[in-house]
C-alpha cells in the first residue's frame, strides 16, 4: 500500500512539475506570438503597391542602339537562336571594318591569331543625361532642342541585341567590337593596340587630337551622317619614366531630322574606347 502511495505521489509531483514548465514556457513565448500576430494584422491593413518587372523595349534601329550604348548599360548573354546571323559572319564583318580603318590613320596591319563572337543583350542600367555638362552653351542648347524633337519611342528604348566580337593578336593586343544585330553595323569599340599605347605615352596632345579627328571622319563616312568632334577633357600624368596623356572627346552625329547622336570617345593608356 505504501509503495502504491509513493508511486502516486511521484506521478502527482511530475504532473505539477510538467504543468509548471508548460505555464512558464507559455509565458515566455506568449509575448513573441502576440507581437507576430499584431504585425501580421497591421501588415494586412497596409496597401502594398504591386512590384512588376519593368517592360523591356528593344531597339529597332541602328541609331537607337548607338544612343543606348552611350548611356550607362550592362551586357548579358543572349540565346544565339535570337539572331539570323552567325558568329562567322560577325567576325568577317569585324575584320573588314578593322582593315578599313587603315585608310584613316590607324596602323592595324597585324594578322589576327584568333577571334570569337557572342550574341548579347545590352540593357540600360540607370538614367543618363542626354545633354553632357561638358558641352558648350551653344552645343547644349542645340542638344536640348533636338532632344525635344525626339519621339517617345527612342526615349523608351531600354535594350538592344548586339554581337560582341573579340579579336586577338600574337603581340598580346586585342580589339573588341560590338555589332548591331539588325543592321550589321558596329556601334561600340574598345581597342588595345601598340599605336595607341605609343600616342598616349608620347605626351603629345596634338597627336591624340589628330587620331580623334580621324575617328570622327571615319564615323561620318561609316554612318553617312555629319560628324563634329567636341573635346571634353585632357589629363597629363608625369612620372620618372614616361609622360602619359589621356583625352576624352564627344563625337556628335546629326541625323537628317536634326536629332543628335553623341558618342563618347576616350583615349587612355594603351586603349581607345568608343561608346
Amino acid at each position: 500500500m505504501k509503495k502504491m502511495f509513493h508511486i502516486k505521489k511521484i506521478i502527482v509531483t511530475c504532473f505539477y512539475l510538467a504543468l509548471t514548465l508548460a505555464v512558464c514556457t507559455a509565458g515566455f513565448l506568449l509575448p513573441s506570438v502576440l507581437n507576430s500576430y499584431q504585425d501580421r494584422q497591421i501588415f494586412s491593413k497596409i496597401e502594398h503597391t504591386a512590384m512588376e518587372p519593368p517592360e523591356l523595349t528593344y531597339s529597332s534601329s541602328l541609331f537607337d542602339t548607338l544612343r543606348l550604348l552611350s548611356k550607362e548599360h550592362y551586357f548579358v548573354n543572349y540565346p544565339s537562336s535570337g539572331s539570323k546571323r552567325t558568329p562567322e559572319e560577325i567576325c568577317e564583318k569585324s575584320l573588314e571594318l578593322i582593315d578599313s580603318l587603315n585608310a584613316y590613320g590607324f596602323e592595324l596591319k597585324e594578322t589576327a591569331s584568333s577571334y570569337s563572337a557572342t550574341l548579347q543583350l545590352a540593357i540600360v542600367s540607370v538614367d543618363y543625361p542626354y545633354v553632357d555638362s561638358a558641352l558648350s552653351v551653344t552645343d547644349a542648347a542645340d542638344a536640348k532642342s533636338t532632344q525635344e524633337k525626339k519621339n517617345e519611342t527612342s526615349l523608351d528604348i531600354t535594350t538592344a541585341v548586339v554581337w560582341q566580337c573579340s579579336i586577338y593578336y600574337d603581340s598580346g593586343y586585342w580589339i573588341n567590337l560590338w555589332i548591331d544585330d539588325k543592321s550589321g553595323k558596329a556601334v561600340a569599340c574598345s581597342m588595345f593596340t601598340e599605336q595607341i599605347n605609343m600616342l598616349t605615352s608620347s605626351g603629345n596632345k596634338s597627336q591624340l587630337d589628330s587620331l580623334a579627328s580621324s575617328v570622327a571622319a571615319y564615323l561620318e563616312d561609316y554612318y553617312e551622317l555629319p560628324a563634329t568632334l567636341l573635346e571634353q577633357s585632357t589629363i597629363h600624368s608625369l612620372n620618372k619614366i614616361v609622360s602619359m596623356i589621356e583625352a576624352e572627346y564627344m563625337i556628335q552625329l546629326k541625323e537628317e531630322n536634326g536629332n543628335l547622336i553623341q558618342i563618347p570617345l576616350q583615349l587612355r593608356q594603351e586603349c581607345m574606347i568608343l561608346n
